[in-house]
């Protein structure tokens, strides 16, 4: 029987984010000039975590890091997620045995600390989960590359590793959808000659190997959708 889960986190309002219909938080979330600049602050922290032997994606995104880094950011309010926008969250279990997904994300109009949902997808199902539109999406820590990212009952944990975060105008716009999937490693992209151990792979880094990453593009009105800081 397929199982679908329907997650709505309500937004929070308090002193630290004053937010009101259809319109972005008007003040800092953790004491920057701007929300904008509190969420480039986190873009940065976890774009710096992608590429590299270590990194989100490994060695393959290297180029992604040397190109990202620290230009990473969010310029100004145009660049938030909107109150009451929404976007879906795909969770795909081609394994053989029940996962439950770590889903992360940071979204403004809820604060700059990192939200979380444990989702549990039956083996060759698809879990649809809405959430307020985001400004990161990753599985697990959103700063830590090989934290488990979903969990089985016999496997243990996935690592994150292949499931690298995905930022808000660069990988999706609110409304679309942004995807990660459970899937034997058939391409063997840790290089360990193992091609039938379970891969978390998120819809950022299939995109991004697809198209040769960042590299060549401008994010903020270019080839993609507008909104990521490349000065």
């Amino acid at each position: 029987m397929d199982r679908k889960w329907i997650v709505r986190a309500a937004c929070v309002v308090n002193a630290a984010c004053v937010v009101f219909a259809g319109c972005n938080s008007i003040t800092g979330l953790s004491g920057g000039d701007s929300p904008a600049s509190d969420v480039a602050a986190k873009a940065v922290r976890v774009a710096d975590q992608i590429g590299g032997a270590g990194g989100f994606g490994g060695t393959m995104m290297t180029g992604y890091r040397n190109h990202v880094g620290a230009q990473m950011g969010f310029l100004d309010a145009d660049d938030l997620a909107l109150m009451g926008q929404n976007m879906m969250i795909r969770l795909e279990n081609d394994s053989a045995a029940i996962c439950t997904f770590h889903l992360t994300y940071v979204s403004s109009v809820l604060g700059l600390e990192e939200q979380g949902e444990d989702i549990d997808v039956d083996p060759g199902e698809t879990a649809d989960v809405e959430i307020p539109c985001a400004e990161i999406v990753g599985l697990g820590p959103l700063e830590i590359p090989g934290a488990p990212g979903c969990q089985q009952a016999v496997t243990g944990d996935i690592p994150n590793t292949f499931s690298m975060p995905g930022f808000l105008n660069l990988d999706f716009a609110c409304g679309e959808r942004f995807g990660f999937t459970l899937t034997p490693d058939s391409d063997d992209l840790d290089e360990d000659g193992d091609t039938e151990e379970l891969v978390l792979l998120s819809d950022g880094l299939v995109m991004h190997l697809r198209d040769g990453g960042p590299l060549f593009h401008s994010h903020r009105g270019g080839m993609m959708h507008g909104g990521m800081m490349f000065p």
